[in-house]
């Protein structure tokens, strides 16, 4: 599916934290979109800390499942589009940053390519390091 999609970046701000809602035209429809954070501990980390939610998944993968790396938390993205009686809720999901992942949302396509997420940014703003990659498609016209 993915090979023929072209996808464009969400302009996530990340130095602007998270939560965060913002409106993006694709193609001829405008989207809301709302992009937060789940995560679990953390919190005496400096705001400097980086939690790379990739790399729990390229870690090497035990045999026993009760062994398997678990990730320091999830990003959150909720898609609203247009629908005949008023918005409507396209995706609401938990994104795991891998490219080759594609979700459906009524007529797109939303894959996460990277989420880097510095402690600061997590309901805070400012530059920490934080690095946000979202792409989207239209699935069809």
């Amino acid at each position: 599916m993915s090979a023929e999609l072209v996808f464009h970046r969400l302009p996530v701000e990340p130095d602007a934290g998270l939560p965060q809602v913002f409106r993006c035209p694709v193609g001829e429809t405008t989207y809301d979109f709302a992009l937060y954070a789940n995560f679990d501990g953390g919190e005496d980390d400096p705001p400097e800390t980086l939690y790379d939610l990739a790399a729990w998944n390229r870690a090497p993968q035990p045999k026993d499942p009760a062994l398997q790396p678990v990730p320091p938390g999830h990003l959150v993205l909720r898609v609203e589009g247009p629908g005949p009686d008023g918005p409507r809720v396209l995706l609401l999901r938990k994104l795991v940053p891998e490219p080759d992942l594609v979700h459906e949302a009524g007529p797109l396509a939303v894959k996460l390519v990277e989420a880097t997420i510095a402690r600061g940014n997590l309901n805070g703003l400012g530059h920490y390091g934080s690095r946000i990659v979202i792409g989207v498609a239209r699935r069809w016209e």
